[in-house]
């Protein structure tokens, strides 16, 4: 086989192989047609970097109406990114049925972070949890080092969900951490936007980056519309800031809205 014959068969190897990582990704993120609730409603935008990312979502319905929600963003990008998504969504699935942990957003991502940590050293990942409750009008979430989420109050006050956790995969050096919940209000008519990284940081070409101001000014001047309008908004203005240049990194969007 010369030179040329097998760089041929390396690309043909390398094809099949993000063409099987593509077609796992796409079955282990919901759809949105999946997230079926009396009380919420729901938006979702997900564009990889390359064919496959680390960017990953996913919810679960529980008991009394509540349901869990997980965004997260494992560094690097391409197939080694798509495998751990893989890995989290299997410990994700896996901790929904215990009915003690499923209830505590910090209790799941710790358990998702020591499930990785067995399997896989230095490995990290931001992520944001939540649980919804319709009927106490609460969300209880925890923050493992991803952007902060903005909550839009019926009143157009907005809220950010900072931080609470430090990036997951840490934990092997921080064995003392305490993993704890923050809760908020989330009452009829409140929004929720989640987003990974690749928002906040896509750059236009002075460099300049998009930011989390930027998206929060959207929000607040779009906060009269329904939810998906004002993800699309976010999405459409981002587009142009950037001036349609190639991303440079996977972009995810989730909202959630309390249907008045």
């Amino acid at each position: 086989m010369n030179n040329s014959d097998h760089y041929k068969a390396l690309v043909a190897l390398f094809d099949k192989q993000l063409e099987f990582a593509q077609n796992l990704q796409r079955k282990i993120i919901p759809s949105p047609g999946s997230f079926i609730s009396d009380d919420y409603h729901f938006y979702s935008y997900l564009r990889p970097f390359r064919k496959v990312g680390g960017d990953f979502y996913d919810f679960h319905f529980l008991e009394n109406g509540k349901i869990s929600l997980l965004i997260a963003d494992a560094t690097g990008h391409g197939i080694d990114a798509a495998m751990i998504t893989s890995m989290i969504k299997l410990s994700y699935s896996y901790t929904m049925k215990d009915d003690y942990i499923n209830q505590s957003p910090s209790l799941v991502l710790k358990q998702i972070e020591s499930d990785i940590c067995q399997q896989m050293d230095n490995t990290f990942f931001t992520a944001i949890a939540l649980v919804l409750d319709p009927k106490e009008k609460m969300l209880c979430f925890a923050n493992a080092g991803h952007p902060s989420a903005i909550l839009i109050k019926d009143n157009h006050h907005v809220d950010l969900l900072k931080p609470s956790l430090p990036m997951l995969g840490l934990q092997q050096y921080m064995p003392e951490m305490n993993y704890f919940d923050m809760f908020l209000d989330f009452s009829k008519g409140d929004k929720l936007l989640l987003f990974t990284d690749g928002l906040v940081d896509a750059q236009n070409p002075e460099s300049e980056e998009f930011s989390i101001e930027r998206v929060i000014f959207i929000a607040k001047n779009s906060s009269h519309l329904p939810i998906n309008q004002i993800g699309k908004n976010i999405i459409t203005s981002c587009m142009e800031f950037n001036r349609h240049q190639p991303p440079s990194d996977d972009i995810c969007i989730l909202g959630i809205e309390f249907e008045e």
